[in-house]
């Protein structure tokens, strides 16, 4: 059964466009490192933005072209929702642990994966509020601000409220991380996002 819709629904969500983006930005920051650093180890701030740059191109794969089967009953969105949004953030994962092989470190795996999953329920809550269009717009500010500010420690607050440099060891971050993961995956299930004029829906086909 999933070998009849899983390569129509990837290919109508452009994902393997999506996913060669995501994997070229890895790339090329992976590239540029070696060649401008000599220290295995990826400035905390130029790791969490690889982070977004891997994944904001896979925003665009979260809704489909068409609004009217996008809110059809007759198929089981939101197990199909969740595990697209699921995946969207374990690839990137993988990707990134896996730059360790050519001697890339984007940091250790609990600190990936939390920001991966925290970053992905940001995304997830930005396309149900706000559509794909304008989905970016909340990572790209709150990922630039902490690779920016680049805290690392500090009180309670401050590691919740800059989670993406904290240590994997943190708490509170592991806590905001996991918040915002399960509201962004809860509310992506439930609505993939408004619902779009007519001119946008052609415009974007």
């Amino acid at each position: 059964m999933i070998t009849h819709w899983l390569p129509l629904y990837l290919r109508s969500r452009r994902v393997p466009v999506a996913a060669a983006i995501s994997l070229t930005a890895i790339a090329a920051v992976m590239v540029l490192w070696s060649r401008w650093s000599k220290e295995p180890d990826v400035h905390p701030s130029l790791a969490v933005l690889t982070v977004l740059f891997a994944l904001v191109p896979g925003i665009s794969t979260l809704v489909s072209h068409d609004d009217a089967l996008e809110s059809t009953a007759a198929m089981p969105w939101p197990p199909r929702r969740v595990l697209h949004l699921v995946t969207l953030g374990a690839v990137v994962t993988a990707a990134l642990l896996s730059a360790q092989l050519a001697s890339v470190h984007f940091g250790a795996a609990g600190q990936l994966a939390r920001n991966c999953a925290g970053l992905v329920g940001v995304i997830g809550l930005g396309v149900a509020l706000f559509g794909t269009v304008l989905a970016s717009s909340v990572p790209i500010v709150w990922v630039g601000l902490q690779a920016m500010v680049a805290a690392d420690g500090g009180k309670t607050w401050q590691q919740a409220v800059f989670w993406m440099t904290q240590p994997a060891d943190s708490r509170p971050a592991a806590v905001m991380a996991g918040f915002l993961f399960l509201a962004g995956v809860i509310a992506y299930a439930v609505r993939s996002g408004p619902v779009r004029p007519p001119n946008e829906v052609v415009m974007g086909q």
